[in-house]
This record gives structure tokens, sequence and C-alpha cells, in this order.
């Protein structure tokens, strides 16, 4: 998927007086509005679905729907040759311009776009294969043109957003406040800051609420780029380049987009990038080389480890201090437990405003380490089971199943498949240790941990190649430091984390041709 949080970019050619040169530019993003006419776009209806092809965005009674961006460019092309059998090679081709990929990953994306659409569902039909050949979409189709009027010829430009996750709240998430004001800070002196740290914490919320923020400091244009659903074959410098509208020159990626930001005052958000690290690595040197007025962001479980690059490690949301009790006053004050009632309330549970409900609820925030992903889970499940059930199912192995929002992205989707999506990325080396340290119940020594990982690696107590371990899972936010009681460091798992690699003991051992499912792209694992 790809979310576009764009101002639109200047006339490329702003010496010109040509009102058509300008027109040509607002009309590449968007936003070009005429007093003199209307400006029309397009929605195409079909059961419970809107489809708004210039936004790029599918509705689903009037709730936005998410899916990824190769999908969305596979339902616009059958929806455009409606009725008409669509071959295969041309879905591909414009789905995946100028780029070979394997026809798995098409049958994947029709997979995942007719589950969006519950095709076959209580008797709807939208698409049908037609076996050697290609689809064909066959739903009924009802055409609108929308109509926006403008009081001026080229109106100032304004904000777009293409995600479901950008709620009108998202600004100011729980607990983020400083953070926010110390990376808009960071900003002035830094051109490559990488908010790092584990999955679901909040990293994603975090740097949509910071585009947000900044959309009057950067007024030409503002982008975010999510990359988890980069398939084999992708590059992250086609992906940017067609963000920014640079599809008829992306035979030269990197060198297209250096010379279009090279005058523009740009802030670019790249989110997820921990799979894609060394292509998102060489990208922003390029660019920053020779645009000095670029600014890239980064979202990822790992930092990139380059000169210049400033890193945001993001701090779980704060918890109350346990296990005294306190007042419900001073609960509420914890970014934690606001996120869990928030949740839990919208998840339709009811519980009494008791300090003794209180002091259950700042519990789970203490078990959950803050987490906000795991958070919310948790509190979905209240309206079901109630806090005291909710509290007493943490201590098993069903907290890694809850299941969250449908539609959020599937590695958010259970903490289960967020560990397993970081915990894919790991070498054989890393995956072998970390599943060996859930045996720690309580946080270790360095030698402790050393040992564990030297004698259980390859059975030969490297202790080089044990510490060249250790020191990638803490990169990677799979193992945690603490401060010990003596001052020096402590080592741990997350107790989620725990309970995941003690599953993993019992499971065949990962080779290479390991398929891991990542977000409804099927990777190879190696």
């Amino acid at each position: 998927m790809v979310w576009v949080y764009s101002n639109a970019p200047e006339s490329r050619n702003p010496e010109s007086a040509e009102k058509m040169n300008a027109k040509e530019d607002f009309l590449r993003s968007g936003v070009m509005t005429n007093t003199d006419r209307h400006d029309y776009g397009e929605a195409i209806s079909f059961g419970p679905f809107t489809l708004f092809p210039a936004e790029r965005r599918l509705e689903r009674s009037g709730s936005f729907v998410q899916i990824g961006s190769r999908a969305l460019d596979i339902l616009i092309a059958l929806i455009q040759n409606a009725g008409q059998v669509v071959e295969r090679r041309m879905l591909m081709s414009h789905a995946w311009r100028n780029i070979v990929v394997d026809e798995s990953n098409l049958r994947v994306n029709i997979a995942g776009l007719r589950k969006a659409l519950g095709d076959g569902e209580d008797g709807a039909r939208y698409i049908k294969n037609v076996q050697g050949i290609g689809y064909c979409f066959v739903g009924q189709l009802t055409r609108e043109r929308i109509v926006a009027e403008s009081s001026s010829l080229f109106a100032e430009p304004s904000p777009r957003v293409h995600s479901g996750d950008f709620a009108p709240g998202s600004a100011c998430p729980q607990g983020r406040d400083e953070v926010l004001r110390t990376l808009a800070s960071d900003l002035s002196r830094h051109r490559l800051i990488s908010i790092v740290g584990p999955g679901g914490i909040g990293k994603t919320t975090v740097a949509i609420a910071l585009a947000k923020r900044l959309s009057g400091v950067f007024p030409s244009e503002i982008h975010v780029a999510d990359l988890s659903e980069l398939a084999h074959g992708d590059t992250v410098a086609l992906t940017l380049a067609r963000l920014l509208g640079l599809d008829d020159l992306h035979h030269i990626p990197v060198a297209c987009i250096a010379n279009y930001l090279c005058t523009r005052r740009a802030l670019i958000i790249l989110d997820n990038c921990e799979h894609v690290i060394d292509e998102v690595t060489s990208l922003t040197t390029q660019i920053l080389s020779v645009s000095s007025a670029t600014y890239f962001v980064l979202t990822s479980r790992e930092a990139l480890r380059v000169k210049y690059e400033h890193v945001c490690r993001l701090p779980a949301l704060e918890v109350p201090p346990g296990p005294e009790v306190i007042s419900i006053e001073h609960a509420h004050t914890y970014p934690a437990v606001q996120v869990f009632i928030q949740r839990a309330l919208e998840a339709g549970a009811r519980f009494p405003q008791t300090s003794k409900s209180y002091a259950a609820i700042s519990e789970m925030c203490r078990e959950l380490e803050g987490v906000a992903l795991a958070i919310e889970l948790a509190a979905a499940r209240v309206a079901t089971f109630g806090l005291a059930g909710t509290m007493t199912l943490l201590g098993t192995r069903s907290r890694l199943q809850w299941q969250g929002c449908r539609n959020a992205p599937a590695r958010h989707r259970s903490l289960a498949a967020s560990i397993g999506w970081s915990y894919a990325l790991l070498s054989d080396e890393e995956r072998c240790a970390f599943r060996r340290l859930s045996s720690f119940e309580q946080p270790a020594t360095l030698d402790a941990v050393l040992a564990a990982v030297a004698n259980g690696t390859n059975g030969t107590g490297d202790l080089s190649n044990a510490i060249d371990v250790v020191e990638g899972l803490v990169a990677k936010h799979m193992l945690h430091i603490q401060p010990g009681p003596d001052d020096l460091p402590r080592y741990r798992l997350a107790a989620s984390e725990r309970i995941y690699a003690r599953e993993q003991l019992n499971q065949p051992a990962l080779d290479k041709r390991s398929i891991v499912q990542l977000n409804g792209v099927q990777r190879i694992c190696i």
C-alpha cells in the first residue's frame, strides 16, 4: 500500500507564464480547480462499494477499505474494462510497471482483492477468473460524476490523505506530544531521522501525526509511503518515483527522484523499512547527497546505521507504577491507561468506575509493557471476558492470537503476526538465540546471555559470534536492555515475545526455503 499525505508540488516551470504548464502540474496531484468550470471526478459504485479512481480510494458503505496499492491498480484496471476479459500480462503490466514479476504475485493480489470485496459471500460476484486468459469484472456498475467548485483559479494545495489509519484524532496520539515536539525540533538540525522500536509500539502513528503537524513547515509537499507490501522484484526507488508522479521516468528512478526534489523543500516519510533496509539506505543517502532541501523520516524496527542518521528510539506508552494502588484521577494521567479505556469503550465494554477496575487496568498495562498494539488488543477483549477474565487470559498463549481491527495491516492484526513479522527477518542464528533466551524468566546478565547464545547457536561456544548475535537482536528490538541493581545492564525478552519464542521451540527448524507470510505477500525468508 502507498499512503499519500501530500500538498501539491509547485510548477516544474515556475517562470513560465502559461497557465497550461501550471495546470499540468496541478492535475498530476489532483488539486487543480477552476472558476470558469467545474472540476469533475468520478465515483463508481458496485454493491456496497464505491471506487474513486482519481483519488485511489475504495469505500464500503462510506468507510475506507484498506487494500494494497497493487490490488487497487488491478481493481481500477478491471473496472475500467468491466465486462471484458483483461489478460493476465496486461494486469501485471498495469500493476507492476516495467517490473518483471512472477504470475503468483498477481494471484496473491487477486485473492486479497476478492477477500476485501467479499467476492463469493452471500452470492456477491465481482471478479471472474477466465481460465488460461485472465480476469473479468462482472459486477453491476453505477457511475456518477462528482462536482467540486472553487473560488480561485488555482486553489492553495491542501493535504491529501489516502489511508484509513488517518483518524481525526491521530494528529495528537495519547502520550506522544513530547515525542512529536522533539521530532519536529530535530528536523531543523537533521535531514534523516529514523523512528525505531519494536512492532506495535506506535511508530507509524507517530510518523503520520508528525506529517500532519509539519504540513505548514513543508508547504510544498509531504509524502508518506508505506513500504510493507513491497514484493520480490519491487524497489524502494520505483515506489517513491511512482508516489511523486514520476511513473514515466522510472527507468532511472534515483536520478529522476533527485532531479525532481533538488529544488523542492520536501518531507518524505518512509514507513516500515525493516525488510528493505538496504534499499532504503542506498536511496536516502543518494538523495540527501544531491538535494539539500529534502528531509527523510523513516520508521523501522532497526536503524539504518549510516552517517548523519539521527535515531529516535520510540519508548513504550507510560504505565502506572505498581503494584501500589493509585486514584482513578491519577491512573487517567497515564497514556497506556488512556489507550486501554478508549479501545475498551469503542469495543462496547462497560465496567464500574472504581479503584479496583483501574487497578486491574493498570496491572494489564504493566504486563503488556506499554506496547500500544498489545494494549489495544487486550482492551478489545474486555467486552467479552470482563476485566478480571481478560487479566487471567493474559497469562496464557491466547494473547498472541487475539484479533485486532479487520482493516489493520496484516502484521498488526494480532501479536503473533506482529512478532512473527520481526522473527521472519532474523538470521538463522538470531532465531536460534531468540528461542533459547525464552528460558530466562527474569532479566539476565550479559555473561549469562552470551553463554546461552554461544552454546546454543552452533554448540561451539564461540563468544565473538555470540556477541554479534546479541547485538543483532538488540538492534532489531527483539531483545531488550534494562538497568540492573549493580548499574550493569540486564537483558530480557518481553513477555509476549517470550511466549512466542517458546512456541517456536516446538516448531520444525526453519530453513532457507521457509515461506513467511509478510502482510499478504509471500516472501522467501533467507
